[in-house]
């Protein structure tokens, strides 16, 4: 293991750069609130790195030294990061402003026009580069932005959503089918819902009929637009685009800032786990608008039509248990967490007052309880008792600490970290902002609440699969996490932004950091799917000659087909109904088990060489089957179709 082997090293430069950074450290500094937290920090950070010599993955051996020394930067440069931002937090002159606005526009065309004339199914790395640049020019006005232009701040929103949408739809239309996996799925119930004219439809879809509101939502559409099952779902992602203005109204309340609520939205439109739930459209997409806004609601601090907001808090509440499972555990969660959060501020703070009054009370919270284990007990589909289960089984059976398993080709590569780059950029600038919300100065419940409830779900999400508890999906928290995380990100950007004194220096560290942060947000193998830039993550995107041929041996042959276990989940028996399927297995010793494909139809993609995919086995790894597994097809078999992207033997 690559990074296990550089652990030591890691560990010895994190102590050395540490050290260095900390001669700079005023003594006065360690004893304020801050300061405590960022020494607490830094022993985290430390802790992470050290548990590399146990365990490692792309995660680990990168967190813990980036929080251990951003925390350390902190402390050094703390005066400075506490100096109140000024009006424009980057100032730029009107000449330079037009051609930002210039650049953004040029950008966007070449961007469109590559994507016209490029190959199908494909969007060439400069596509990426021009969107990445173009955000950097939208982000570059932010941070100049006037507050006293009033129509500029809805200029720059339409800018923002703009990119958003390019980025996303390229995405979501590369392919007439659904990307990802889970979608196919939703894909079926739209239309059975459509067909029937109902989504009581338990024989079929047990599980979500009783979670039906994105499906619901989405067959309206089809219906009152007169579109198909795939444009209607990219409707839902439209939704969770726009609801990121809710982001902005919430950054915009607490900070009193428009230039932080704009520099906010951007960073939530162009963050990968955002982006991949948009393209990969399930109920979770409508799960995650509607937690935005229900965060909205609680954080805002309205003193007039209390009650109306309350009321719209619990009807937002309802309606994301009724549309997802996890949408709703990790928001009664985070509605907890927040309460908490309050009571250990006015601990911490000595506070006789809050600032701000957060809509969350213990009747918010007990009756957000009360509405989901009502639904999780709901005896056509009693959910609550399966998860029950599954948390007890995991706990007893599976749970160790560091028992996660490694997956070969994803989390021991040099590739793998250039694939969380843009989320290390986020934890950079949100550790600074964290730490700056903090400070006495800076004190708020609201903000010292919000990071209350992002260490809990920062735990959960990290911790619980090192432990061994997988069942709570972690790898789906990160997309919820953002929402109230984008907001101390904006803070520690604008508060480096501010540190620059020579103009030319801070254009090019701000520029740098927005156009490799948005770049490596936009290219990984969460947010695309489809053309990777770097690495080969998994195919989950199938052409129209892939699926005709599928569909020619489906209706032609009656025995079993043999694919890879996400071409056999999804094509076959997602979409062409089909029973008779197998998927690739694995031995124990890890090698090809060809006496399992024996009197099937074996059918293999193009992409395979080079590209891992989903084979059965002990924790179902991604392989690549590489140019040996094609030749032993060939060797072994008659090739029965071929269409130059998908093969098919017998």
């Amino acid at each position: 293991m690559i990074f296990k082997e550089l652990a030591p090293i890691v560990i010895a430069l994190t102590l050395l750069i540490s050290i260095f950074v900390a001669k700079k450290i005023d003594k006065f500094v360690i004893y304020t609130i801050d300061g405590k937290f960022a020494i607490i920090g830094t022993a985290l950070g430390l802790l992470i790195s050290s548990l590399n010599l146990i365990y490692s993955n792309n995660y680990m051996i990168t967190l813990g030294p980036l929080i251990t020394i951003t925390c350390m930067i902190y402390l050094s440069n703390r005066d400075k990061l506490l100096v109140e931002n000024k009006e424009n937090i980057f100032k730029l002159n009107e000449k330079s402003r037009n051609i930002t606005r210039i650049v953004y526009w040029i950008c966007i065309t070449i961007a469109l026009l590559v994507y016209q004339f490029a190959e199908t199914y494909y969007r060439p790395p400069i596509f990426f580069v021009s969107i990445s640049i173009a955000v950097a020019s939208v982000g570059l006005e932010i941070l100049s932005f006037d507050d006293q232009k009033y129509i500029e701040k809805y200029i720059l929103l339409s800018k923002i959503f703009l990119v958003s949408l390019i980025v996303r739809f390229s995405a979501y239309f590369i392919s007439p089918y659904p990307v990802g996996s889970d979608p196919w799925a939703h894909a079926e119930i739209i239309k059975d819902i459509l067909a029937f004219g109902t989504s009581n439809l338990h024989q079929i879809h047990e599980y979500y009929s009783n979670y039906p509101i994105m499906h619901i939502f989405a067959s309206i559409s089809s219906i009152l637009g007169n579109i198909s099952t795939k444009e209607s779902m990219a409707i839902v992602g439209i939704i969770l685009v726009f609801s990121t203005l809710f982001v902005f109204l919430t950054v915009k309340s607490i900070t009193n800032s428009i230039n932080l609520a704009l520099l906010s939205t951007l960073l939530i439109n162009l963050s990968d786990f955002h982006i991949q739930w948009s393209v990969q459209v399930i109920a979770m997409t409508f799960g995650i608008a509607l937690y935005t806004i229900i965060m909205y609601f609680l954080l805002i601090n309205k003193k007039n039509h209390r009650a109306i907001y309350k009321v719209f808090l619990i009807l937002f509440i309802a309606l994301i248990i009724w549309t997802h499972t996890i949408s709703s555990f990790i928001l009664i969660i985070s509605i907890i967490s927040l309460y908490i959060g309050q009571s250990i501020y006015d601990l911490i703070y000595k506070a006789q007052y809050h600032k701000t009054k957060l809509t969350i009370t213990s009747t918010i919270c007990i009756l957000s309880i009360a509405i989901l284990i009502f639904h999780w007990m709901d005896p056509k589909y009693p959910f609550f008792d399966s998860v029950t289960n599954g948390l007890i089984d995991s706990l007893t059976n599976e749970a160790s600490f560091l028992g996660r398993e490694s997956m070969p080709n994803s989390e021991d590569s040099w590739n793998s970290i250039l694939n969380i780059l843009g989320f290390l950029i986020f934890v950079f600038l949100g550790t600074i902002g964290s730490l700056h919300g903090l400070a006495k100065k800076e004190k708020c419940n609201t903000k010292f609440s919000m990071l209350v409830m992002l260490t809990v779900l920062f735990f959960i999400f990290f911790a619980f699969p090192v432990m061994g508890i997988r069942n709570i999906v972690p790898y789906r928290w990160p997309a919820f996490i953002y929402i109230t995380f984008v907001p101390f990100a904006a803070i520690g950007f604008s508060k480096i932004a501010n540190m620059f004194t020579i103009k030319k220096y801070g254009f090019i560290i701000i520029s740098s950091l927005l156009i490799i942060g948005s770049f490596f947000m936009i290219t990984n193998s969460f947010a695309n799917m489809d053309s990777p830039v770097y690495g080969n993550n998994q195919k989950m995107v199938w052409t129209d000659s892939e699926i005709s041929l599928y569909e020619a041996i489906n209706k032609s042959y009656e025995g079993y087909i043999t694919s890879d276990l996400q071409t056999r989940e999804r094509p076959f028996q997602t979409y062409l109904k089909r029973d008779l399927s197998n998927d690739y297995q694995i031995t124990v010793e890890g090698s090809i088990d060809w006496n399992n494909m024996t009197g099937s139809i074996v059918t293999w993609r193009k992409c395979s060489l080079r590209r891992p995919v989903q084979v059965g086995g002990q924790g179902t790894p991604e392989i690549v089957l590489g140019e040996n597994f094609e030749e032993d097809l060939n060797k072994n078999y008659n090739l029965i179709n071929n269409n130059g992207n998908v093969k098919a033997y017998i």
